[in-house]
């Protein structure tokens, strides 16, 4: 049998390193988003006091509920990873946010949970990937809107969700 290439092994090796606009974040079944609501009632429920970026940010990622996961995607016509919806929402609201999870997460301003306010993100662990980062786009209430993987769609979650609060990593601000 033939030893594989140092090279192979070097590109499976950076292949399984890429942050999350190259991976998918697999929930299982039990721990599904909660049930969506109407776009227009989420519309409603935002704070009144919101900051016009803030605004932008969550409507935008509000009107993107139900488009497809598509890896590596950024737009509505392609579809959504959980990094692009970010990249996307954000560029909406003419804030730059780098492109994968890890770098959104690495350059953006700490907070904690309580701190979080309406556009601010928020980053899980990805136990199935000891590297993977999966990031959505907190909406107040203790809820989020995120790009969840392959076969769904950009979808409400809760952050009390316990897939969710066991992964919790931290939240971050680009405003």
């Amino acid at each position: 049998m033939r030893k594989p290439k140092p090279r192979i092994i070097l590109f499976l090796f950076f292949f399984f390193l890429l942050g999350c606009a190259h991976q998918q974040v697999q929930v299982k079944r039990t721990n599904l988003p909660i049930q969506q609501k109407n776009k227009t009632q989420l519309i409603q429920e935002l704070p009144k006091n919101l900051t016009n970026k803030r605004q932008i940010i969550v409507i935008q990622a509000i009107e993107n509920l139900g488009k497809p996961y598509k890896w590596g995607g950024q737009s509505p016509g392609q579809g959504f990873d959980c990094s692009g919806l970010v990249f996307y929402t954000h560029g909406k609201a003419g804030l730059w946010v780098p492109r994968t999870s890890k770098d959104q997460y690495r350059n953006g301003r700490p907070l904690s949970k309580p701190a979080l306010e309406p556009g601010d993100l928020v980053f899980f662990n990805i136990p199935e990937k000891k590297t993977g980062l999966h990031v959505g786009i907190f909406i107040g209430k203790g809820q989020f809107i995120h790009a969840p993987g392959s076969g769904r769609q950009v979808g409400l979650a809760s952050l009390n969700n316990f897939y969710f609060n066991q992964n919790f990593k931290g939240g971050r601000s680009y405003l």
